[in-house]
């Protein structure tokens, strides 16, 4: 489908969805999406239905020990020590399938990770808190809450706390980097760092490491400079090992990439979602990949199957393939980090948001306020609005394009009826005249009616609220 017929589709099919106009004619054999070819395209691609009854109900603060949707908070995973530093596992192999791992490193001034490397594993690093020394290839980067490090498979790196409580958060594909820290450490019942632990850990650790899972060290750096503090925000177009300072990456809409599939080889996408209250989208699911989420500032309310989960700085919700999900901002400011994998969803979030702008910090960006409003559409049937709107507006969405895997875009509506909704979702749920509403807008902004790149005020009002990174040293 070409780029005028594309446009001229989904304006049809969205505003007819929007609307809520009777007797229009959307799924049939002379509908609107028939007009896209579906030549080829497995059943379960185009009509996947969502996990229902116990297996949908999420398993709240604790880990689950099984491929399952889970909310775990800030207080609660699970605990190693690894030299003076402690390592809090968030998602472990048995938790996500063996398709990728999160966990946490605290520690005080002095604590270090030596210079070592992860031969088959791609990995990234989000700065949580405090004042962090990355060494990455022959550089050094002082790195503070919301600096990036972008780290392929055999990227030499390691760290240094620069400040008491600075703690990083590693996300890593497949489970072996997780069974090298893992064997490196040893447990422990909770979160304290531990109190007068030599910094340097020992040989016969690190060697249990290298024996244990993707873990090799990597020989000093040659007179490494002196480190710099981070200042880049441009997304580089390729893979390789880089790092962004806070606010910089891609942005589209309310969504800013600081890893796209060009980066990551498609393993997956890492993107930061921000806004003030509203903004969100309610019940859906993906049927082919992981859509994670971790609160860094404000509150975002998930929407886990019917349960409201309010998710605030360190909480963390993980929504497998076919886990029917949602959110909405609720505070003047708030922000999370997305974790997709793998990364076939990109182009929904480029659609969305429109051009793509280098940088953040309300100077320049795409429409949307959040990952709702403009940028994803609150049109989810768990927000208490018409079922019948927002299921043809996602079928509309996800015939509007193709991922890389050459498949309609995955992203779906409840097929089954939606669970018991919590009532602390539905006191802030929209009218059907509202969701038409946003709908509608919603159709505009994917069409291409000219509006205006530039950041909102409502982003910009939420953005000027925004933590300095300083204030959490």
């Amino acid at each position: 489908m070409g780029e005028w017929d594309r446009r001229r589709f989904l304006g049809t099919a969205a505003i007819a969805a929007g609307s809520g106009l009777a007797g229009w004619n959307v799924f049939g054999p002379h509908g609107v999406l028939a007009q896209a070819s579906l030549a080829g395209i497995p059943d379960e691609i185009l009509n996947p239905v969502e996990v229902s009854g116990p297996e949908a109900v999420p398993v709240m603060g604790k880990l689950p020990g099984q491929k399952r949707m889970y909310v775990l908070p800030n207080d609660a995973g699970e605990y190693h020590r690894v030299g003076s530093q402690v390592m809090k596992r968030i998602a472990r192999r048995e938790d996500t399938g063996d398709v990728h791992e999160l966990a946490t490193f605290t520690g005080n001034t002095g604590a270090i990770m030596p210079r070592h490397e992860h031969l088959s594993s791609h990995a990234a690093v989000l700065v949580m808190r405090g004042e962090i020394e990355l060494a990455l290839a022959g550089d050094r980067w002082t790195m503070m809450r919301g600096d990036f490090a972008n780290l392929p498979p055999g990227t030499p790196y390691g760290w240094t706390m620069k400040s008491d409580g600075a703690q990083l958060a590693l996300f890593s594909m497949n489970h072996r980097v997780g069974a090298a820290f893992t064997a490196m450490g040893e447990p422990q019942d909770g979160p304290q760092v531990p109190a007068g632990v030599p910094h340097q850990i020992s040989d016969s650790a690190l060697a249990r490491a290298a024996a244990a899972g993707d873990f090799q060290l990597a020989p000093p750096a040659a007179a490494a400079a002196a480190p710099v503090r981070v200042s880049n925000k441009q997304l580089p177009v390729a893979p390789g090992a880089y790092v962004l300072a806070d606010g910089g990456g891609e942005r589209f809409g309310g969504n800013t990439f600081l890893a796209r599939n060009a980066n990551t080889t498609g393993q997956f996408l890492f993107i930061i979602t921000e806004g003030g209250p509203g903004g969100g989208v309610g019940a859906h699911f993906h049927a082919r990949h992981f859509e994670n989420f971790f609160a860094l500032d404000g509150e975002t309310l998930g929407w886990a199957y019917g349960k409201a989960v309010p998710l605030r700085t360190g909480d963390y919700f993980q929504a497998p393939p076919r886990n029917l999900h949602g959110f909405r901002l609720n505070q003047d400011y708030n922000r999370f980090a997305a974790f997709l994998t793998p990364g076939i969803f990109e182009s929904f979030f480029v659609m969305m948001g429109g051009r793509g702008r280098g940088g953040r910090e309300g100077r320049e960006g795409g429409p949307a306020a959040g990952r709702g409003d403009a940028g994803r559409g609150d049109t989810g049937r768990g927000r208490g609005g018409f079922a019948g709107g927002a299921a043809d507006m996602f079928r509309a969405l996800q015939m509007s394009g193709r991922g890389p895997d050459g498949y309609p875009l995955d992203v779906h509506p409840a097929k089954l009826p939606l669970p018991p909704q919590d009532p602390i979702w539905m006191k802030g749920a929209a009218s059907a005249l509202s969701d038409r509403a946003a709908l509608l807008a919603h159709a505009q902004t994917i069409c291409g009616v000219p509006i205006s790149r530039e950041i909102t005020p409502e982003l910009r009002r939420a953005l000027a609220l925004k933590p300095r990174p300083e204030d959490l040293i």
